[in-house]
């Protein structure tokens, strides 16, 4: 059983060997390029930690991202809302709408169903103004941002600011 595993191992080392594409009739005519390493290679070659090259996406690029991100979200809201996890959102009621979602309910009672309406118009209104309000920059956060914006501006210009006086 020893001498026929070795045999088999001779006889796979032989196969590797004849099958290797060194024994090919066409290995001399392949070019084989020494490979170049980027410029970032030779950075990080020099330092001791290895940091990735960032992957700068173009604009259409990163609205395509942004599409299928939005997309994936959407269908995970609705396959939720299909298994009963999350309640599915009520309907969006305009004054131009709230007839046609409503039904008979509108014609029944449409007093009470444009108050409704009105109650969802100014419940979405003030939901838009409180996270406008909680987006807001304090006055702290406002000069620091200019002072930020400031020190950019004169360092994209090389340190320079031109100014021009007219009297």
């Amino acid at each position: 059983q020893q001498k026929e595993q070795t045999l088999t191992k001779n006889l796979i080392q032989k196969c590797f060997i004849t099958a290797s594409i060194t024994n090919s009739r066409t290995h001399t005519l392949i070019q084989h390029p020494i490979p170049i390493l980027p410029p970032h290679a030779l950075q990080n070659k020099n330092s001791t930690t290895t940091a990735t090259p960032t992957l700068h996406l173009t604009k259409r690029e990163m609205k395509r991202q942004r599409k299928l991100r939005r997309a994936a979200r959407q269908e995970e809201l609705q396959s939720n809302q299909m298994a009963g996890l999350v309640p599915p959102p009520e309907p969006r009621l305009t004054i131009s709408n709230f007839v046609r979602v409503l039904g008979s309910q509108a014609v029944l009672d449409p007093s009470k169903m444009e108050a409704i309406v009105m109650k969802q118009i100014r419940a979405r209104k003030t939901k838009h103004e409180a996270m406008n309000a909680a987006r807001k920059l304090t006055k702290e956060q406002k000069g620091a941002k200019r002072d930020r914006m400031m020190e950019k501006d004169t360092n994209s210009a090389g340190g320079v600011v031109d100014v021009a006086l007219f009297v």
